[in-house]
């Protein structure tokens, strides 16, 4: 019962990250001046908890990203990312690589005024990954003694942090953002076993307006 109310769950979480993307888009027929799209790039020092004799990975970000601001101050970013995320081991080479596309969902402030080169950022809100492989240091896939992964393909998290935009023309902005990133989710398929993923995480891109206007 309880793998069915989280597989219905999960269903729901990514239901709803599609409908907020189609709104968001659909909305820049009536507003589009307030509406952003780009790329980002970045990268993760991440670590399962859960797992003895482990120390930090360090990892790619690369995907995209759209920003709505709904007044000068308020916005909303949806981001679309291949995320590397895992452990390393002490005293050793090995490593669990954990490959995941997540989809955050925050809601951000923006400091200062509309017409400021320079806009300080603080977000918050969560994210739903899912997950294409656990590889090893040398590149194999990490499954488990029945020949399937001992990790569930989704995780549900949340994600805080700060940041700024800097406008390098108009309408279009530099992006930094430095978060940190948990899960809710328990990683293990087994009830045994609890491991969550953890991340910090430096991401830059450039935000450029839907249309010319």
């Amino acid at each position: 019962m309880g793998a069915y109310i989280n597989r219905n769950v999960m269903k729901t979480a990514y239901k709803t990250a599609l409908l907020v993307a189609l709104l968001i888009i659909n909305v820049k027929m009536v507003t589009a001046q307030t509406l952003s799209i780009g790329p980002t790039i970045g990268g993760n020092l991440s670590a399962i908890s859960g797992i003895p004799n482990t120390k930090s990975l360090a990892g790619l970000s690369i995907g995209g990203f759209a920003n709505y601001s709904i007044n000068e101050n308020f916005g909303v970013s949806l981001k679309i990312i291949y995320s590397q995320l895992g452990t390393a081991f002490a005293n050793s080479n090995e490593i669990a690589r954990l490959n995941y596309v997540q989809v955050p969902l925050t809601a951000v402030y923006y400091f200062g005024d509309a017409g400021n080169r320079f806009r300080p950022k603080i977000f918050v809100g969560p994210y739903i990954g899912s997950l294409l492989r656990v590889n090893n240091a040398n590149g194999n896939e990490i499954l488990g003694s029945d020949g399937k992964s001992i990790y569930n393909k989704t995780d549900v998290g949340g994600l805080a942090g700060v940041g700024f935009n800097y406008r390098i023309q108009s309408r279009t902005w530099l992006n930094v953002e430095l978060g940190y990133g948990k899960s809710f989710s328990n990683l293990a398929k087994t009830p045994n076993n609890t491991y969550y993923n953890s991340a910090l995480n430096v991401n830059v891109g450039v935000s450029f307006p839907v249309n010319g206007q």
